[in-house]
């Protein structure tokens, strides 16, 4: 009897460990999801060491995946503390880190945007939780809307709401907090393009977003973003650099369709203070 208790309390405790080192052994992919899929256009993926996920509507996000888009394809992510993010066609996304605190807050979330078109809007968290990346630039946020563009040379960002900070990778720096300004920075400099500056336009015709709202839920939306294309006193925007697209394409309230399976998607649009 004492040989057979015996047995048995070495079993258990063997099944023990090896429970615990399976769920130390488990893939990033079955990780607690950080962020959920709200909405997906066809050609996207979730790409984490040789393998994609194909994303859809629902579909959870998770620390360590590059998320990747076509031609056609867009992703509009909710994480956990409420912060907004939208990947556009052509782009790619890896989700560095994402440390939550017991409050439903972010203690840390960090992004690396590594080329396309993106649109971010912060969530509850404290302002220094947000950390974006770029090939080009860093970015520190301080209760933000805007938009990102990543180029092979550089990254632009135009701002909607709030203030960030945008450093090249050689530490040169500029704050943006107006409305509508753009700031690019290459490897070596970072400039702001204040609303009036004669060479903004042309920089603010490449933001996909600034264009084009249709795809995107209403809670992803920002009111009145197509004003920020040209100068106050111009009547026309200057030579686009940017596809052309329709004032049509940039409604401000009703529904949409889009999505994977032909999903039908609603929502209230989102405003900004002028």
């Amino acid at each position: 009897m004492r040989n057979y208790t015996g047995m048995m309390m070495k079993n258990l405790i063997f099944a023990g460990f090896a429970v615990a080192v399976g769920l130390l052994a488990m893939p990033a992919a079955m990780a607690v999801n950080e962020g959920t899929a709200v909405g997906v256009n066809p050609d996207a993926v979730a790409r984490i060491n040789t393998g994609d996920r194909v994303l859809i509507a629902g579909s959870g996000i998770s620390v360590g995946e590059t998320l990747v888009t076509g031609p056609r394809g867009q992703v509009q992510i909710i994480f956990a503390d409420d912060t907004h993010m939208v990947v556009g066609p052509n782009s790619a996304l890896r989700i560095e880190t994402y440390l939550m605190r017991n409050n439903g807050t972010a203690e840390k979330l960090a992004v690396n945007a590594l080329a396309g078109s993106f649109r971010f809007i912060t969530g509850r968290s404290p302002k220094p939780a947000y950390q974006i990346n770029t090939p080009t630039a860093a970015i520190a946020v301080r209760g933000t809307e805007f938009d990102i563009l990543v180029t092979p040379t550089d990254t632009r960002v135009m701002l909607y709401e709030g203030a960030l900070q945008l450093c090249s990778s050689g530490a040169d720096c500029e704050q943006v907090t107006q409305r509508c300004e753009v700031g690019l920075s290459s490897a070596r400099q970072a400039d702001l393009f204040t609303r009036n500056d004669p060479k903004r336009p042309p920089l603010a015709d490449g933001f996909y977003y600034a264009h084009f709202q249709s795809p995107l839920m209403g809670e992803f939306r920002v009111n009145g973003a197509a004003q920020c294309l040209k100068n106050p006193s111009a009547a026309a925007p200057a030579e686009s650099i940017g596809p052309t697209f329709s004032p049509d394409d940039e409604p401000t309230t009703g529904r949409q369709t889009g999505g994977t399976n032909g999903q039908t998607q609603t929502g209230n649009t989102r405003t900004t203070g002028t």
